[in-house]
């Protein structure tokens, strides 16, 4: 169908307000020339976005796709401006440039090569620190001696990236929002999606949306920022799929703690394996996350897939079998984490594209709606300026962003997820399947470290 952008002085209806949400609400409201709403089920950060975290990588390194090795570039002065605007409020960083060393194992995979290469022919070898030795490594970061011993023996340092408190950076810039006169509308039922409004004459013209209150809301264009929600709540053709990813918190000791505070994020061959982790943070936490093809929980209706969380699912924590997966990894990366209690667990669920790539395009069976979202686990990075490449697809801008990100109608067979998950067999577990042992989710007690009985 054909699109047409807002005009001056549209109502502008924003459903989600995570990170593509606030980052277009924040963009849009620089022009001073909409009406912006933002629709929320919960208060922002809601608790369950994907971008309400502790912490997010801020990677520069996507091997040969360099459309968002340049976009994280261009993210870096703004993570460090929104630093300085929180220190005059004495407020707590929300980018922390701890570096990201990432690790190969015999050798580096394609993924490292082509990070390195990419980097230097773009003209930022400075950035990168690449170690010619295991021994190298561990005079650097002598936290690493055991993951060297284990195989881990080519390593590279990005000096530039590091990690952001992903939660104080919604909260940022929601304040942002808020100062620019963007309204918001939240609770559960208030705030609440239940459908699209569209011309009863005309079902395919989106005029607003209809809130689980039964209220009906006008608005000149509709944006869907609602990350892994979206396949749930408008057809997207099977271009998007939420998947699950685990993630586990320790609380180490003292003696650790100081260590590991002095960490660089660290990617364990990721590629491969897909575990990556973060240094420890002011409130003693050490996060440890996998980013693989993930989990499915289809909904009964429809079998498509839709977030679990621990909103709705107070008690769920993750898989016993990517526990065990974790502990089995940890124990040749990292070994302390053998003798420590996982203290939190839960499931990170991602928009997966087809492509690794995101899609921020109006939908092609509706007028007045623009989706954005396909996040496939690597937007957060980008929450400085991915409002305003979203903000060109709602003007109908042309970019190389508004390009890649625009409707490709894909073939889920083809699925290849993004670069740095490439060498990831696709082959996805469904959640609590019944009669997969390893599909259950663990128990507390289970999360608790092995110890030896007399």
């Amino acid at each position: 169908m054909a699109y047409s952008p807002p005009r001056p002085g549209s109502k502008i209806i924003i459903v989600g307000g995570g990170c593509f949400g606030l980052s277009t609400a924040y963009a849009l409201s620089l022009k001073q020339q909409y009406d912006i709403y933002v629709f929320d089920r919960k208060p922002i950060p809601c608790p369950d976005a994907a971008s309400t975290d502790i912490n997010k990588i801020v990677r520069l390194d996507y091997a040969d796709n360099t459309l968002y090795m340049h976009l994280a570039i261009e993210s870096l002065p703004l993570w460090h401006q929104w630093n300085k605007e929180r220190a005059e409020k004495n407020q707590c960083p929300v980018f922390h440039q701890s570096g990201v060393l990432l690790f190969g194992q015999e050798d580096f995979s394609d993924f490292e090569k082509k990070s390195i290469k990419a980097i230097q022919e773009a003209g930022y070898g400075h950035f990168i620190d690449v170690y010619s030795s295991p021994e190298e490594i561990v005079r650097a970061f002598p936290q690493f001696q055991q993951a060297v011993d284990n195989g881990f023996k080519k390593a590279y340092l990005n000096k530039q990236g590091g990690w952001c408190n992903s939660a104080e950076a919604v909260k940022h810039v929601y304040q942002k929002c808020l100062e620019n006169g963007v309204h918001f509308v939240v609770g559960e039922k208030r705030g609440h999606f239940a459908k699209l409004y569209c011309d009863p004459k005309n079902p395919t013209t989106v005029l607003g949306i209809q809130t689980v209150d039964e209220k009906i809301h006008h608005a000149d264009l509709v944006l869907l920022t609602t990350g892994s929600w979206t396949a749930g709540l408008v057809d997207m053709h099977h271009q998007v799929i939420a998947s699950g990813q685990q993630v586990v918190h320790f609380t180490p000791p003292p003696q650790l703690k100081e260590t590991w505070e002095k960490m660089p994020v660290w990617c364990g061959d990721l590629s491969n394996t897909g575990y990556y982790g973060f240094p420890v943070n002011a409130d003693g936490k050490m996060k440890i996350g996998k980013h693989h093809s993930g989990y499915l929980n289809p909904r009964e209706t429809d079998q498509i897939s839709v977030p679990r969380t621990q909103v709705t699912h107070e008690c769920d924590t993750i898989p016993i079998g990517a526990l065990r997966e974790f502990r089995q990894f940890l124990g040749k990366f990292l070994p302390e984490t053998s003798a420590l209690d996982i203290t939190y667990a839960r499931m990170c669920w991602y928009s997966d594209s087809i492509d690794g790539h995101f899609v921020v395009c109006p939908h092609p069976d509706y007028h007045n709606l623009v989706v954005a979202t396909g996040d496939s686990g690597h937007a957060m990075k980008f929450m400085p300026v991915i409002g305003f490449k979203i903000r060109d697809v709602i003007e109908g801008i042309d970019s190389d962003y508004t390009r890649a990100w625009k409707w490709r109608q894909l073939e889920a067979q083809d699925t290849q997820l993004d670069n740095l998950r490439a060498a990831t067999l696709i082959q996805r577990v469904i959640l609590e399947e019944k009669g997969n042992e390893e599909a259950r989710m663990a128990t507390l007690e289970e999360f608790k470290a092995a110890r030896p009985h007399l």
